[in-house]
């Protein structure tokens, strides 16, 4: 009886453990899609990308894959994003990182990040773009090109074509629901004229 109760604590323990650690996973294939992290932040992740983080995200961490472009609100931690090949690490800023096995593409829209890359580290503000190859072994700093604006606007349109989509469909839902109203008043009334006869 006595090891029943310690028992029962280290299971409660690991269990509000695992539920505060429980990890949230984003895919994208073919399509775009939007994140709202805990925090506030946002992001857009391109097709065939991913990011994956704590559900609780008092620590701001973000494994990504792939391309996404990320709205960072200020917070006390760093908000950091650990690629497939180094991390970015900010504080409050807009940016997009593209990442593969060997790769990374960091170009800044607002504010500044840090990238890091093995021992490599390089802070990064608006207008430039930080490029690291493996191949080279160096990060590169360039003008930024913001070519993320493209894709970002094909999500924006997708978006809008499915809220007509959906506005379309709720006002032919809305015509049919009227129309069965006015069927289901009609049965109403000649039963309710049936009981009065």
């Amino acid at each position: 009886m006595k090891n029943i109760k310690p028992n029962l604590q280290v299971l409660l323990i690991l269990t509000l453990l695992f539920s505060s650690c429980s990890k949230v996973k984003i895919s994208t294939d073919d399509n775009y899609e939007t994140v709202n992290f805990p925090d506030g932040s946002f992001a857009y992740l391109n097709k065939n990308s991913s990011v994956e983080f704590n559900q609780n995200f008092t620590e701001r961490i973000v494994k990504q894959k792939g391309e996404v472009f990320y709205e960072v609100k200020k917070g006390t931690n760093p908000f950091i994003v650990k690629a497939e090949t180094g991390e970015v690490k900010v504080l409050g800023t807009k940016f997009n990182a593209k990442s593969t096995e060997n790769d990374l593409e960091v170009d800044v829209e607002s504010g500044s990040v840090e990238v890091k890359v093995n021992k490599l580290v390089e802070s990064i503000k608006k207008g430039q773009k930080a490029v690291f190859k493996e191949t080279e072994n160096r990060i590169k700093l360039a003008k930024s090109e913001l070519k993320h604006k493209q894709w970002i606007r094909n999500l924006k349109k997708d978006f809008k074509k499915l809220g007509k989509e959906i506005g379309n469909e709720s006002k032919q839902l809305k015509k049919e629901s009227k129309e069965i109203g006015k069927e289901v008043t009609k049965g109403f009334n000649k039963l309710k004229k049936k009981i009065n006869n």
